[in-house]
């Protein structure tokens, strides 16, 4: 039997999480990323996590936050469920534990516009899905737009994105400190 398969997938608010799987969290990314990881935890205080546990023990993990886009003309910004800190440990990689997290989104998503994340490999999340935005991107401090055209970023169409959402039109998000996108 595959890992995916054996895997068992939990969805917890980081508010609702104790020191002891945020703990646990923070050690699988950092494993993963190979960086210490609880800073970039602690910007995310409203996540919500997806956690694959085989064998009682957390070994791939996603999480979103909310976020608004606003795409070039469109009346209202996008609600987006913003994808963060996809990883899987080292040791269970290649299983299809990534990408069984990645297939249940979608159905925890329904009450967002769009779901949306920076991808580091673009192919993988192609094949479960995601799309690239192709128009141009940039975010919002104050009263300024400033461009960001090294970025990438994907979306994964919900029930309620708009039929007309335009990939080549601009994109903005605001600013965030560490990562924008």
């Amino acid at each position: 039997m595959m890992a995916a398969d054996r895997a068992v997938i939990e969805v917890v608010p980081s508010l609702a999480a104790s020191a002891s799987l945020r703990e646990s969290i923070v050690a699988l990314c950092s494993e993963a990323y190979g960086e210490p990881f609880a800073p970039y935890l602690d910007g995310l205080p409203d996540a919500v996590h997806v956690l694959a546990r085989v064998d009682g023990a957390i070994v791939s993990h996603a999480a979103w936050v909310t976020r608004e886009l606003r795409v070039d003309g469109l009346p209202a910004p996008l609600r987006s469920a913003y994808i963060e800190a996809v990883a899987t440990a080292p040791r269970h990689r290649s299983r299809g534990l990534a990408s069984r997290i990645l297939r249940k989104l979608p159905a925890l998503l329904a009450d967002f516009d769009v779901a949306a994340l920076a991808p580091s490999d673009p192919g993988f999340y192609a094949r479960l899905g995601w799309e690239p935005w192709r128009g141009p991107l940039s975010y919002r401090e104050g009263g300024r737009v400033v461009p960001t055209p090294d970025e990438v970023v994907m979306i994964h169409r919900l029930p309620r994105t708009p039929a007309a959402l335009d990939l080549a039109a601009g994109l903005q998000v605001d600013w965030r400190p560490d990562e924008v996108w």
